[in-house]
């Protein structure tokens, strides 16, 4: 059953806006999003720490690189969730009032960007593991990478806007690309 719900996610995003307008599927999302942070952290996060890769950007006020790898192994998950709370937050805030079809609410909100930003991650979990493993996690081949997956991921964002609430094609892209530049911004803050 698992491996058909994920067949949907990824190649048949229309249908399951359809079925996200109907159906209160936030528990699924929640999930979702802790698959994606904690599978993140117990793979490609450890492997970065047990590597001792490369950072992608610079460890603020100081802090030794290797502690720095290890927290984030703890606190990825948890930092995950809340980035994707923020951005259904503003996603509320801005969107809610252009949705025609259906209304918007902070949880409906909530339960796109589960899934809009769980279906393009799942193919970047492979190809990260085995770029570390290769030796190519540095920042010259990981930040392009995964600016790629974000973008895909705001697409889904703004395409779900249009389909299931009725938002506007450019307000449902601005949106879309509004949550991209929130999760860059968010992860690049934090996440090395």
């Amino acid at each position: 059953m698992f491996k058909n719900f994920l067949c949907f996610v990824l190649f048949q995003p229309e249908g399951l806006f359809t079925r996200l307008r109907a159906y209160d599927l936030f528990r699924w999302a929640f999930v979702l999003q802790l698959i994606r942070w904690e599978s993140t952290a117990l793979t490609t996060m450890v492997t970065l720490y047990r590597e001792k890769s490369d950072m992608l950007l610079p460890v603020p006020f100081g802090i030794d690189p290797q502690m720095y790898r290890f927290v984030e192994i703890f606190l990825y998950g948890p930092y995950g969730l809340l980035m994707i709370t923020i951005m259904a937050y503003v996603i509320w805030v801005h969107g809610a009032a252009y949705a025609t079809l259906s209304p918007l609410t902070m949880r409906k909100a909530w339960t796109l960007l589960g899934f809009c930003f769980f279906g393009p991650w799942l193919p970047s979990l492979c190809v990260d593991s085995f770029l570390i493993m290769l030796g190519f996690g540095g920042p010259e081949v990981i930040i392009p990478w995964h600016v790629t997956i974000v973008a895909a991921e705001s697409f889904f964002t703004a395409a779900g806007l249009r389909t299931i609430y009725g938002i506007p094609t450019l307000r449902a892209l601005a949106l879309g690309a509004l949550t991209g530049a929130l999760f860059l911004i968010l992860a690049g803050s934090v996440i090395r």
